[in-house]
């Protein structure tokens, strides 16, 4: 009687309501902390990198060095997260991911973090997050109904988003007041919170059944690396989101922060209000999509989305081009332009993004999902390092215009070139 009473409660859990399911409600709560903390983080990296260091080089090469874990190790540690319990592999990363990132900001506090311990955390929360992202990945579509399953990913992704509208805008004022050590321990905390809502999170059952059917690890290594293969369709999107990714964040994560602050002069404060409104644009675009009718032809959708992104990249150029810039004098016009584009970017990003994650999680059965999802993260990154660093380096070098424009013409030719794989037709 109390298995069929357990059994009850299972189906219950499954396709009660998103505001009901207390799963969800938990790992919303725990993404939601840690997303706001990695906000703020990267924000206090980056400014003060450009700020007080003066190259992006360095920081070319640091963002170039948190991509290197998910390359290399981001297929094995799908296989963990396949194997073990997601729960606690997400718990047990996300303390030692607090006490890093406090660590790191004690020894920016006592003015006793030489370049080197950027470089050793930003290693070691690299690694650590390559091996929680395949488990977080692989174990929330099995927290909710797949009937759920595209709202909840709007949740979770209008969540992301607005972490992204308020770390930058939290991150710029109190930047000024606290320096990068008071925004570094605000991460380790928020780090500290998601552990503990993780472990209040009761998994199905399923969970543990699935991960107990891998018997070898570099068997079913293999094995998901021919599920992905034989998947035309989802082989066909990892190779386009691996292209997209090679242009869209070393202009994103190096060039706009050199951008901002060497040749428009924007303080932190002004700086983190701007770019928030790429979130802004990306929490609109989650809020429409339920509200639209059903999209019959998700690749169409996902890949007019991204053209319009790789146009938004070219705009970035506008305003800065030698023949332009004499006009652009007034300091309201550069912002509210910059504002609007960035706007428009994160409407076309956010377009895309959902659509995909529904797309990846529809597409791979349960026992798959930890070994694709580090599949994704691994190919989306793997040419990550090469252009990272070369984007650190042509910084320094290159007109700020030139290399907004040449990410823009390439992703757009990306673009271009994926209407015609037969592959996606179907999605």
């Amino acid at each position: 009687m109390s298995e069929e009473l357990q059994r009850a409660e299972e189906q219950y859990e499954d396709i009660k309501p998103l505001s009901t399911n207390k799963n969800f409600l938990l790992i919303m709560t725990s993404r939601f902390v840690s997303f706001l903390g990695d906000s703020v983080h990267y924000f206090a990296l980056s400014w003060y990198i450009i700020n007080v260091i003066g190259q992006g080089k360095i920081l070319g090469l640091l963002l170039t060095l948190s991509t290197l874990p998910a390359v290399f190790l981001g297929p094995f540690v799908g296989v963990l997260a396949d194997r073990f319990d997601r729960r606690k592999i997400m718990m047990t990363v996300d303390v030692i991911r607090g006490v890093l990132a406090i660590t790191l900001g004690y020894l920016v506090y006592i003015d006793q973090a030489p370049i080197w311990v950027f470089f050793v955390v930003t290693l070691l929360l690299s690694i650590s997050s390559t091996m929680y992202f395949p488990a977080s990945g692989a174990l929330f579509p099995s927290l909710v109904n797949e009937k759920h399953l595209i709202k909840a990913n709007s949740v979770a992704s209008f969540l992301g988003t607005f972490t992204g509208i308020l770390g930058p805008t939290i991150a710029g004022p109190v930047y000024g007041v606290v320096g990068p050590q008071g925004l570094f321990l605000l991460n380790g905390l928020t780090f500290f919170f998601a552990a503990i809502c993780e472990f209040f999170l009761k998994p199905p059952a399923m969970e543990h059944t699935a991960a107990a059917k891998v018997n070898n690890y570099l068997s079913n290594l293999k094995e998901g690396l021919k599920f992905v293969y034989h998947k035309k369709a989802l082989f066909a999107m990892l190779l386009f989101g691996g292209t997209v990714n090679f242009f869209f964040w070393p202009i994103q994560n190096i060039v706009q922060p050199v951008l901002g602050s060497k040749i428009l002069r924007f303080d932190s404060t002004t700086y983190g209000t701007v770019i928030s409104f790429f979130s802004w644009g990306m929490l609109a675009a989650t809020l429409l999509i339920p509200l639209l009718p059903p999209i019959k032809k998700k690749y169409k959708f996902m890949i007019w989305s991204m053209l319009i992104q790789s146009i938004g990249l070219i705009l970035l150029a506008v305003p800065i081009l030698p023949f332009v810039r004499p006009y652009m004098t007034d300091t309201k016009l550069v912002f509210y332009t910059y504002s609007g584009i960035l706007l428009i970017r994160g409407l076309a990003f956010g377009f895309t993004n959902v659509p995909m994650q529904v797309v990846y999680q529809t597409l791979t059965p349960n026992e798959y999902r930890g070994r694709v999802f580090a599949l994704q993260g691994a190919f989306f990154q793997g040419l990550m390092p090469v252009s990272m660093g070369v984007a650190g380096f042509f910084v320094d070098i290159f007109p700020i215009y030139a290399l907004c424009v040449f990410a823009g013409v390439f992703m757009g030719l990306a673009c271009i070139f994926m209407f015609g794989v037969k592959a996606t037709k179907d999605i």
